[in-house]
């Protein structure tokens, strides 16, 4: 009888564990649409796809709030000890890092504009900052999905680039600031979609961050990449 009672405690452990994942999941897919979009209406100065984009972050919001309820009552029910809540708190963080995301892509959403002149498109283009941010997100959520050391450490490495492609773009569009101070309010409107590619980037690390927290107990936040402790710092 005391087998089967603990039984059933650990598969409804498991049923509200993977819950809490789905909403977890969910709310990753959901903000890797936001960004998509984001950054299309901002190339094709569609500012209806960009007012889709800002109405849809009240979604992203209703996912963290419910992402939190299921955490709160995971905890209360459960009492969780080790590895077990290291992953309920780890996926906490990675709901307020996602909801943070969510943000960014709105921002950028508010920044379009129907006259953007092409030259300025093509800065942020050629930047490689949408490429880049977008790929660190995509590798962040595999580190997640799969609870992948390696994509995790590999997410942390990606980054570096998202930082070249943004200071990149602020000096192209500083160049074309100087040689265009009419435009001066398109101009800061590229150089802060820059700043939100960039900080989805600096999320996407988070997130990688807090995977390798639960997996081995190791809290990097605040280590640069070449001082990780040995066992992370060789991975391929």
């Amino acid at each position: 009888m005391i087998m089967s009672a603990q039984s059933h405690l650990v598969h409804q452990f498991d049923e509200d564990l993977d819950e809490l994942r789905h909403l977890l999941y969910g709310m990753g897919d959901l903000v890797l649409e936001q960004i998509t979009n984001a950054g299309k209406a901002f190339r094709n100065g569609d500012i209806d796809l960009a007012q889709s984009v800002r109405d849809r972050d009240s979604a992203i919001n209703a996912l963290e709030v419910s992402t939190d309820r299921a955490i709160t009552l995971l905890i209360a029910k459960h009492q969780p000890a080790a590895k077990d809540l290291r992953l309920v708190f780890g996926m906490a963080k990675m709901s307020t890092d996602f909801e943070r995301m969510g943000d960014q892509a709105r921002n950028i959403a508010r920044e379009c504009k129907a006259q953007v002149p092409d030259e300025l498109i093509k800065i942020v283009a050629d930047s490689g900052i949408v490429e880049s941010s977008t790929k660190v997100v995509n590798m962040a959520m595999l580190a997640l999905k799969n609870m992948s050391e390696t994509a995790a450490v590999n997410t942390l490495r990606a980054d570096k680039e998202v930082d070249q492609c943004f200071h990149s773009g602020i000096k192209e569009i500083t160049k074309f600031l100087q040689q265009h101070p009419e435009k001066t309010d398109v101009a800061l409107s590229c150089l802060n979609i820059l700043k939100c590619y960039e900080r989805l980037g600096d999320h996407a690390t988070n997130i990688a961050e807090h995977v390798i927290f639960v997996l081995d107990g190791e809290d990097i936040r605040h280590l640069r990449l070449d001082a990780l402790p040995e066992n992370l710092a060789n991975l391929p």
